[in-house]
């Protein structure tokens, strides 16, 4: 659903966007030399939206191998497979100079990541009573999969430059704090449900807070003087460890680490914005 409804918004943003020019609302005769076409200042608000690629750098498996009997399968790192998310939100935001703002923009978050790997068995070996037991020796799947959600919020600041009367180039950049509302990891080996992954709770498996920066570029359209349609490629880089303290006294990291790696989270997307600018007055 979050898919479509962001596919539906990208088509209405380039319907927009090659509207005749016929019906672009700015008069010529303000079309002067101090004239910057849609740089102006003023108070907007939106809504926005995001389709991404989700990623979490330093996996720290924290048992997720602990059935497999040969010790270095069980310090083992998985391989990430490509993993999607998105944002949908609201924004507000000011342009106190003509190419100078700030924005904030609060959104519901979904992130985490995929991970999809075979090692070498055999599993509890010890416990033929265990779901996931497999007695012999021989390649066995393995699939883990963290799911986590956040209210984000960024606090940007926003550089504009006129591209032409009715397109504008930005960059905005800012600190991002976000709030974890759920969070979940489910393990399958051997195709079935691991339950060791849930002796623990999402409380101690993951960071309640998170931190970081995002950055953005992309295009702000003006179909009309107050309407502003937006795409922007956005890249969030987490700074803080998203791993709960308790999981940080499990033995197991990975065998390419001697000491403990921070796990962080990491997006780049495709956003898609509609606004409604105050201003329709003088550029400034």
């Amino acid at each position: 659903m979050i898919k479509n409804a962001f596919l539906l918004t990208i088509v209405l943003i380039f319907a927009f966007a090659n509207d005749s020019s016929a019906q672009y609302s700015y008069r010529k005769s303000q079309w002067t030399s101090s004239w910057d076409g849609a740089l102006r200042k003023g108070l907007h608000i939106g809504l926005v939206g995001s389709f991404n690629s989700s990623w979490i750098f330093n996996q720290n498996n924290y048992n997720t191998l602990n059935l497999f009997n040969e010790p270095i399968v069980r310090q083992s790192e998985m391989d990430y497979v490509f993993t999607w998310g998105g944002n949908i939100g609201v924004e507000l935001g000011y342009q106190f100079h003509k190419n100078w703002g700030i924005q904030i923009e609060p959104s519901f978050s979904w992130a985490g990541q995929k991970y999809d790997d075979d090692f070498l068995g055999p599993v509890a070996k010890n416990d033929p009573t265990n779901p996931n037991y497999v007695g012999v020796t021989r390649y066995v799947n393995v699939r883990r999969i963290v799911k986590l959600q956040y209210v984000q919020i960024p606090l940007l600041l926003k550089y504009q430059c006129r591209l032409d009367e009715r397109t504008n180039f930005f960059v905005m950049a800012g600190p991002q704090i976000g709030i974890r509302t759920s969070g979940t990891e489910t393990v399958y080996v051997n195709n079935v449900e691991s339950v060791d992954a849930k002796k623990y709770t999402p409380d101690q498996k993951f960071q309640k807070f998170d931190a970081g920066l995002l950055l953005n570029f992309g295009l702000d359209i003006y179909p009309k003087e107050w309407l502003v349609l937006s795409v922007g490629l956005p890249t969030y880089i987490g700074f803080t460890d998203l791993n709960g303290k308790f999981l940080k006294t499990i033995d197991w990291y990975s065998k390419n680490d001697l000491n403990y790696q921070k796990s962080r989270n990491f997006r780049i997307g495709l956003q898609a914005g509609v606004h409604y600018f105050f201003n329709r007055g003088n550029a400034y």
